[in-house]
């Protein structure tokens, strides 16, 4: 961890994937409070209300939320743009972690130099950590930005969305964690990234039937999705802090579980040589 060069290296590979997207969250979510604002419901907020329960549960969120500036403010932190983002950031970094240096040929010149193998991992996930802790609070930022320089139909208090940043730091640290722990078993990256994205997909389809019917709700004990709900966060202001210590609990647990098995796979599997 002392080893200067391996944090050189590490900084330098996420460098520019997180400038971008710490500017991408933070003006995205900047604009959607602007554009929150230029929305009025009005009869469509009633007819929301009036929709069968399937649909509410579904959305995860009351829908006589949905029409007040906090509800449409929140939703960005479930818009896929900021799913994604945050996705691409957890899964990319946790996937370069050994199966990336591995197939681009470079882990044998890594280990070559006088460092440990839990060295050259610890500086991979806590980069990555502070990557996930930076996007998050660009997400927070932005909608800052947006409460102070956008005209709402009430006050908003910008502490009102924190738990749901620190759901989204919380579940990228999750998805990182997976990441580097199918990483650490792996030689190929594009291989790592289709597993973790095919047990994305598998957790997501687990929460919407889990959701939507009630003798499978049993799912929802089995996907992280569970966990991972920023915009309730937000919404149910009473309880945010009680469920986010609950889920994010959860989440990070998980997350550093799988660092722990990670660092022990690597720390013993034999690389193979580069090609």
């Amino acid at each position: 961890m002392g080893n200067k060069a391996l944090w050189r290296k590490a900084i330098g590979d996420a460098r520019l994937l997180l400038l971008f997207l710490t500017a991408l969250l933070f003006g995205f979510n900047w604009l959607f409070v602007y554009l929150s604002s230029l929305i009025d419901l009005g009869p469509l907020g009633v007819f929301l209300q009036t929709l069968p329960p399937a649909f509410e549960k579904l959305s995860g969120v009351p829908f006589a939320s949905v029409a007040t500036p906090v509800g449409r403010i929140s939703a960005a932190y479930v818009d896929p743009v900021v799913l994604f983002a945050t996705t691409i950031w957890a899964v990319g970094r946790g996937s370069d972690a050994v199966s990336g240096e591995i197939g681009r040929g470079t882990m044998e010149m890594l280990l070559a130099q006088p460092v440990r193998r839990i060295s050259v991992l610890a500086t991979q996930a806590a980069v990555t950590t502070l990557g996930s802790a930076v996007l998050a609070t660009a997400v927070l930022l932005g909608t800052c930005m947006g409460l102070a320089t956008v005209s709402l139909s009430e006050h908003v208090d910008w502490t009102t969305f924190v738990p749901g940043a620190v759901n989204l730091f919380a579940m990228m640290f999750f998805l990182s964690g997976v990441s580097t722990l199918v990483s650490s078993t792996d030689n190929h990256r594009w291989r790592t990234i289709g597993v973790v994205g095919g047990f994305y997909v598998v957790q997501l389809v687990f929460k919407v039937i889990g959701r939507l019917v009630d003798r499978f709700s049993w799912l929802m004990y089995l996907t992280f999705g569970t966990a991972c709900e920023p915009q309730a966060l937000v919404i149910d202001a009473e309880q945010a802090w009680a469920l986010s210590v609950r889920y994010d609990g959860v989440l990070i647990g998980i997350g550093l579980a799988c660092y722990v098995v990670a660092a022990a796979i690597f720390s013993q599997r034999d690389l193979p040589a580069p090609l």
